[in-house]
């Protein structure tokens, strides 16, 4: 842009705009055969005027209309519109015909327990796929992706939502046609859908465990899942009118200096991570379990496979296929469970772990629950040759074991955290709390993971459902106390000076005393033995350090995990038992942290 596009505008200007304390206002002004738009801050909440004896600062864009320029798009505005559904079965057409490799990222050619039939626009009917047409193993059905919104809704909506389940009292009814609003599967020539709150007995807890280890297969076998992304509770309708890139509301691109502005798209990747389906921990395993995906955005269509992504085009002419936005596999994980790359596979189960720590659940009960279709998967791409330990792995145990927190749990945050998992497993934090896993799959390790590891040959599934449940491991390797029984406690300004936003720690008044301190509002903590180089660590929670600073914990032990000095667990004695407990991970410890240390056995829980 030249210097005449903005006027009036300077950089102090441009840095009010961006830091403004009141609202931002933009207006139109006619510039003969164009428009101008002058963005004015305003810090009052009262409109300014150029009369104004102290004008705010204010920057004016002069656009010219693009001569015979059409918009990016003309998406239609109908949601219902067939030249929708048109692209979309071009898009699922082409994927089951000539994408051979997505075919194969099936699961198996098993159907869901029970199955909504489509009737009609609204109406379905529940059925038992076992009494479907006999032969019909490949009864190809969409399964539905969406937020119930527990816990974001009002009384009357949780009522609205209740009476939409499907319970023991109204089951027989469910077999009758009934109707339900909104569903965008008649126009894809598919017969049959999967709902879990409708195809499962919401109120039967056997029915629910049974097909919560079916996750790898609903989703695995549906001929496409469909992800309502930008619905945040099951009361919203998913069908509405897309108004961003109808014809009415159409934006001609302009010129501004020398350059052409446009509006553009966003990505669509950018819009999913933002969106309510996105921040939900049941609807991350639907994502990576699905071999095709479609995700109906408020605005605008997209689609996944294995071959790619594609996006809804707009024109009124649909094509049957459209080219794909990139050629890299988004279903990463699936792909690799077929490869059997087990380093691959293996940080793919880490990036998975990652997303899901983040996301929020409304039951902690359900933290194994909504990824026991993703652990099975994984353990069945392992061939069985592996153990699902509390989210995990045996074959992995040394490296799984170092996950970190991004920073220490707070006491408000402890509210969520899942009683019942072992403190070495990060389903034990509180949910939402970020997690960041080890990447180092060839990783010596120091640590030995004891027991065989030998099950019965059971089904995956009920395989990952007992591993949910352990509790304790034990494990051999070199023990130690972090410090020394003559350690003195210090005051944690005393010893560390932040420079250049690192923690630097000042020991030479007195270098031949041990000392130790810890931060309480970070859960930093520093241990010093006399002229030995620092270990610094920071615990798993705040609480932990204000234990160690008024005395309550007065031991921490450190475990070596790995060979090469890069992460050691930090441990404290179980109040009720004999075991250990995990408090944090400490990395880069000096080389002769463990010299002369023997070799011991130890329970963690």
């Amino acid at each position: 842009w030249d210097s005449s596009t903005l006027e009036s505008a300077t950089a102090d200007h441009a840095a009010l705009l961006q830091g403004a304390p009141g609202p931002v206002c933009a207006r139109l002004v006619a510039d003969g055969d164009g428009f101008a738009v002058r963005i004015q801050i305003n810090q009052d909440g009262e409109k300014s005027n150029e009369d104004d004896q102290n004008p705010l600062p204010a920057a004016t864009v002069r656009c010219e209309p693009s001569k015979g320029a059409e918009s990016p798009m003309k998406l239609a505005e109908d949601p219902v519109d067939d030249v929708i559904y048109r692209q979309v079965r071009g898009w699922l057409r082409e994927c089951e015909q000539g994408h051979i490799d997505c075919g194969n990222l099936a699961y198996s050619d098993r159907r869901p327990t029970r199955l909504l039939r489509i009737l009609s626009g609204s109406q379905v009917q529940l059925v038992d796929s076992e009494k479907l047409q006999a032969g019909c193993k490949t009864t190809r059905y969409a399964a539905l992706s969406y937020c119930w919104g527990t816990g974001t809704m009002s009384v009357d909506e949780d009522e609205t939502v209740e009476r939409g389940k499907t319970l023991g009292a109204n089951l027989e009814s469910r077999y009758q046609p009934f109707d339900i609003a909104g569903l965008p599967v008649r126009g894809l020539e598919l017969r049959h859908l999967w709902v879990d709150s409708l195809c499962i007995i919401q109120d039967d807890a056997q029915d629910k465990e049974v097909e919560i280890r079916r996750m790898q297969e609903v989703y695995g076998n549906a001929a496409v899942t469909i992800c309502a992304t930008t619905t945040a509770k099951a009361t919203q309708p998913l069908l509405v009118p897309r108004l961003a890139w109808s014809s009415q509301h159409r934006v001609r691109p302009c010129r501004i200096g020398a350059s052409w502005l446009a509006v553009n798209p966003t990505p669509p990747a950018p819009l999913r991570s933002r969106s309510p389906l996105a921040l939900r921990a049941w609807t991350l395993q639907k994502e990576h379990l699905s071999p095709r995906l479609l995700f109906w955005v408020g605005q605008q269509l997209s689609w996944a496979c294995g071959r790619g992504e594609y996006v809804e085009e707009g024109s009124t002419a649909v094509p049957a296929t459209s080219p794909p936005l990139s050629n890299v596999p988004v279903r990463k994980f699936l792909v690799e469970c077929r490869t059997a790359r087990y380093d691959e596979l293996w940080l793919a189960w880490n990036a998975i772990v990652e997303s899901y720590t983040v996301r929020s659940l409304s039951n902690a009960g359900d933290r194994f629950n909504a990824l026991a279709g993703l652990a099975t998967r994984y353990l069945t791409a392992m061939s069985g040759d592996n153990e699902y330990l509390a989210g995990l792995w045996r074959a992995t145990f040394p490296q799984d074991i170092l996950w970190r927190v991004s920073r220490a749990a707070r006491p408000d945050d402890e509210r969520s955290g899942t009683a019942s998992a072992p403190s070495w497993s990060w389903a034990s934090l509180p949910i939402g709390l970020e997690v960041r896993t080890w990447q180092d799959f060839q990783m010596p390790s120091e640590m030995e993971l004891l027991g065989d590891g030998a099950s019965p040959k059971v089904e995956p599934s009920v395989a990952v459902a007992q591993g949910a449940g352990v509790g304790r491991v034990r494990v051999r390797g070199r023990l130690r106390m972090l410090w020394g029984a003559d350690s003195q406690l210090r005051q944690w300004d005393e010893v560390c000076v932040r420079v250049d936003g690192v923690n630097k720690f000042r020991f030479g008044a007195n270098p031949g005393q041990g000392v130790y301190a810890v931060d309480c509002s970070t859960g930093s903590l520093v241990a010093y033995e006399a002229r030995k180089l620092e270990v610094e660590a920071e615990l798993d929670y705040t609480k932990l350090a204000e234990d160690v600073k008024q005395g309550l914990l007065l031991e921490i032990f450190c475990f070596a995990v790995s060979e090469d000095q890069e992460g050691m667990l930090l441990l404290r004695r179980s109040d009720t038992t004999d075991a250990f407990q995990r408090i944090r991970v400490g990395f880069e410890y000096r080389r002769d942290f463990f010299k002369g240390v023997k070799r011991t056995e130890i329970d963690l829980e």
